[in-house]
């Protein structure tokens, strides 16, 4: 054994004992990488002729792996020996899953290749869960080879011979890849099915892993996906604040919103409703189309991680989205990238609005309440803000009153509100928790996390997020039933302004049919026809129908406060907690606690939107 070569394998040894993280560049430009101790190592022997790129990045995905050359040049057999026979001795068993190119490029069936008994439940486990797989239209056939030669690619011997792997508890499995992923005609791969496959290959190979980890070693797992990285490249946390940045250059919400609301109201009252009013914009302080070709500069395929890979995916497609309605503000363009981003409007959610405003009653009150005015409310936030700043001691508890915004809003993690804002005192804690309790406790929830994402927010996250707000006015004894009937006009606006009516017909629609004041279907007017046509209000009362049935399926809603998510990521939120790549929730909001908890119960047991009516 050369020195450099013995210095090495010391150096492996050294970590092993440790327990460290390992990461080596290996002869011939080859890699060995192991973000903690498992029982398992994938290796991708790479041929002379090159790599190929889905066996490389298959191999890649997972926690612990070798990727290197093999022959008599750069062997990585004694590597290869001191990993496998450390770590069979330390866990009671141990397995190689080698994976290789098949030679024949239109083979279509993935073979599973095994020699050995032990092999078996962790090779039927992969078979089943390939099987399952359908990756667009065409389904994903695997094939069993149980033989009695050695397992390996054509032109190799094995890794181990099969006494020694008999003797100390080690396993081979070999994983022959089918190229079905490459032009049949050129040898090119179709990169989008591809990059499905590694992912879904990935997570099958995960739970196969799992399989044998938990019936043939003494490792302590409980779910597959803590098998998965636990240790992130370099690149995912420089693109993780690229994206961060650019979208921190521009405040949408503020971006969109008109700073002449109140001289649009009396100059619209002025001319008896029938003059459409003139909105007025911030100046817009961003160049679109170039944070457009910074965002799509970053190198977000080289990540290999598929998951990571995918959040950033999903949230540069968002920006981009966002940056259109920028570049198309007050323009006719503006509403249909508006329905990209927020979603349209469904029959149900529709029908649900209608309900609502047909059922709902305004309760009148038995005594007149206390207004507040804007600097009121603002210590009473400061209040819940100080009281929340005993949780996690990076809470601003600053709160901005100023002539510039409408109403109120959150914007990043501030609390602003109109100078000229007065709310109901009886209402005011509601609206607390709606701004404070959720918007501002998942910003600083999110912003625990590792990856910025999560105060940013992902794609999508404003329906779940509003739907929690709104939730928190119910649980706080909040949520009135003229609340309800605001939430549901939002939506009938929204889907009246997309059928092509005007904002003055809008508002008459509000004003003859459903009885709102005219200075209220005016505001829920301008909300939804401002930029040229924002449909996001329409999210507050489908995100809400969606929590509800979360609610009732037993499920809890504290996890839903990590950050800014949405619902459908909650499988993502989960395989990274699992990975130990998401923090504990440091804050918990008042109303989580009692005496305000007790109003899930009556949710869950037959609850729906019509029961939170007074």
């Amino acid at each position: 054994m050369a020195v450099t070569e013995e210095k090495l394998i010391n150096q492996i040894s050294d970590k092993l004992k440790k327990d460290e993280p390992i990461r080596f560049s290996l002869p011939c430009k080859g890699v060995l990488k192991m973000d903690k101790r498992v029982p398992f190592l994938i290796i991708y022997r790479v041929p002379a002729q090159g790599k190929d790129t889905f066996t490389y990045n298959l191999a890649r995905t997972e926690s612990a792996y070798i990727i290197a050359p093999d022959d008599e040049h750069c062997s990585i057999r004694p590597i290869v020996d001191v990993i496998s026979n450390y770590l069979a001795d330390k866990f009671g068993g141990f397995m190689l899953v080698e994976c290789w190119l098949s030679e024949k490029v239109d083979q279509r069936s993935f073979t599973i290749h095994i020699n050995q008994k032990g092999a078996l439940s962790m090779a039927s486990k992969l078979t089943d869960e390939l099987a399952k797989l359908h990756i667009g239209n065409q389904p994903i056939t695997t094939k069993l080879d149980k033989q009695k030669t050695a397992v390996a690619p054509p032109s190799h011997s094995s890794l181990i011979d099969k006494q020694v792997a008999k003797q100390s508890e080690i396993v081979l499995v070999g994983i022959e890849i089918a190229p079905i992923y490459n032009d049949l005609q050129t040898g090119k791969p179709y990169p989008l099915f591809m990059r499905e496959l590694r992912a879904a290959f990935g997570k099958a190979l995960r739970k196969s892993l799992f399989e044998f980890v938990r019936t043939n070693t003494s490792y302590n797992v409980t779910h597959f996906e803590m098998l998965g990285t636990t240790v992130l490249d370099n690149k995912v946390w420089e693109i993780d604040q690229e994206l961060a940045e650019y979208s921190n250059l521009f405040d949408f919400l503020l971006l969109v919103t008109p700073i002449n609301v109140a001289d649009a109201w009396k100059n619209f009252e002025k001319n008896n409703f029938l003059k459409s009013p003139a909105f007025h914009y911030r100046p817009m302080p961003i160049e679109p189309e170039l944070i457009k070709r910074k965002i799509y500069n970053l190198p977000i395929e080289d990540i290999s991680d598929p998951t990571i890979a995918f959040l950033f995916r999903d949230k540069r497609k968002e920006i981009d989205r966002m940056l259109n309605m920028m570049l198309e503000r007050e323009k006719p363009d503006f509403m249909h990238s508006s329905l990209q981003v927020f979603g349209n409007i469904d029959e149900h959610l529709l029908e649900v609005a209608r309900a609502i405003l047909v059922v709902a009653e305004p309760k009148p009150e038995e005594e007149k309440d206390e207004i507040l005015n804007a600097k009121e409310f603002a210590q009473m936030a400061e209040s819940e803000l100080i009281w929340l700043k005993q949780q996690d001691p990076s809470i601003l508890t600053a709160v901005r009153v100023r002539d510039d915004v409408e109403g109120v809003i959150v914007s990043r993690g501030t609390l602003n509100i109109n100078k000229n804002y007065k709310i109901g005192k009886k209402r005011a804690f509601a609206l607390i928790q709606h701004e404070i309790g959720t918007h501002v406790v998942t910003y600083y929830n999110g912003k625990a996390q590792p990856l910025k994402l999560f105060y940013i927010g992902v794609p999508g996250y404003e329906q779940l997020q509003e739907g929690l707000a709104v939730f928190s006015e119910y649980l706080s004894g909040g949520l009135t039933n003229d609340r309800l009937r605001i939430l549901a006009a939002r939506v009938i606006a929204v889907n009246h302004m997309i059928t092509g009516n005007s904002f003055v017909d809008t508002f008459f629609l509000l004003t003859d049919k459903y009885l709102f004041k005219a200075e209220t279907a005016f505001h829920i007017t301008m909300r939804v026809y401002r930029g040229g046509g924002l449909t996001k209000d329409a999210v507050y009362l489908k995100g809400l129908l969606h929590l509800i049935e979360y609610i009732k399926q037993g499920k809890d809603i504290a996890p839903l406060l990590i950050g800014k998510i949405r619902q459908d990521y909650l499988p993502v939120i989960s395989e990274l907690t699992f990975r130990g790549l998401l923090s504990k929730i440091p804050i918990t909001p008042r109303y989580l606690d009692a005496p305000y908890i007790h109003r899930i119960k009556k949710i869950k047991k037959s609850g729906n939107i019509f029961s939170m009516l007074n």
